[in-house]
């Protein structure tokens, strides 16, 4: 689930394909470049490598206006018990506080089993609302951290501005703080030059492993991991085995792409397969 920028795109949902560069959703297809269009390209690679089946995508266009953002989590949340989901990935949507209330309510009967991922505008919602617990896993970088250590700011924008100043180096203070709010999720992925598996409240791991600075530079990297991650749960990996194994894969499609700060995202998402082989998920 998530908004794509483009005006005066209307609802669209189906099962997304990516071949040849793009990625389709019923008759709407674009090239990712980063986003939620990157989250679901990612998704797409690692389930057909897996032999699982492609993702559902539930989309809209979104410039910033919130309108169809609005529609996307008015569907989503009537729609839910239809769709027979196990993992609900949700990524780039304008945060709407009543929004997001409707569909974690929507869900209080039929969530037995299934996974709840937010990154981005989705997270930044599940945060205000007061309801990050409810959410199996969030996925930060290390600055979108100072948020969810912030217990009184409702949208990045307004982080106490100690915190702000806080380095990126200094993540783990985030998240110790983070926790203490009691807002946060019992597992979270945070991604940055160093990637960090909390399980409450605890690094269970550090990947950073191989180091590859360019990917910092290019724009949907994070996004990538975040759908790698979705694909491996849906596969049926355990949460934080899941958040590991998916760090891991990230950076060794960066490292296998042998990027630079201007290659595209496009690139990295063709090295994904060959990063699975490499760590024995597929033949």
């Amino acid at each position: 689930m998530g908004t794509l920028p483009f005006d005066e795109m209307g609802l669209k949902t189906g099962k997304a394909t990516f071949e040849g560069g793009h990625l389709k959703v019923e008759d709407f297809e674009v090239m990712p470049s980063l986003g939620t269009s990157v989250m679901v390209a990612s998704a797409c690679i690692t389930c057909e490598a897996l032999n699982l089946e492609p993702p559902y995508l539930v989309t809209a266009g979104d410039i910033g206006d919130g309108k169809r953002s609005k529609e996307l989590y008015q569907y989503v949340a009537a729609n839910m018990a239809m769709l027979d989901i196990t993992v609900l990935a949700m990524h780039y949507i304008m945060p709407d506080i009543p929004g997001m209330r409707d569909i974690l309510n929507s869900l209080r009967e039929t969530r037995e089993g299934m996974t709840l991922i937010a990154d981005a505008g989705a997270m930044y919602a599940a945060k205000a609302a007061g309801l990050a617990q409810e959410i199996d896993i969030l996925t930060p970088d290390a600055g979108e951290m100072a948020y969810l250590a912030d217990p009184k700011a409702t949208h990045p924008a307004y982080v106490e501005h100690l915190l702000f100043r806080l380095d990126a180096s200094e993540v783990v203070t985030l998240i110790k703080k983070a926790y203490e709010t009691g807002n946060t999720p019992r597992i979270l992925l945070v991604k940055g030059p160093v990637d960090y598996v909390v399980e409450d409240g605890e690094v269970v791991e550090t990947i950073n492993e191989p180091s590859i600075p360019a990917m910092e530079a290019i724009g949907g990297t994070g996004d990538s991991l975040t759908g790698i991650l979705s694909a491996l749960i849906y596969g049926g990996y355990e949460k934080v085995d899941a958040c590991i194994k998916a760090a891991g894969i990230n950076r060794i499609a960066g490292k296998l792409a042998q990027p630079d700060p201007a290659t595209s995202i496009l690139k990295i998402l063709d090295k994904i397969p060959d990063a699975l082989k490499e760590v024995r998920l597929c033949a």
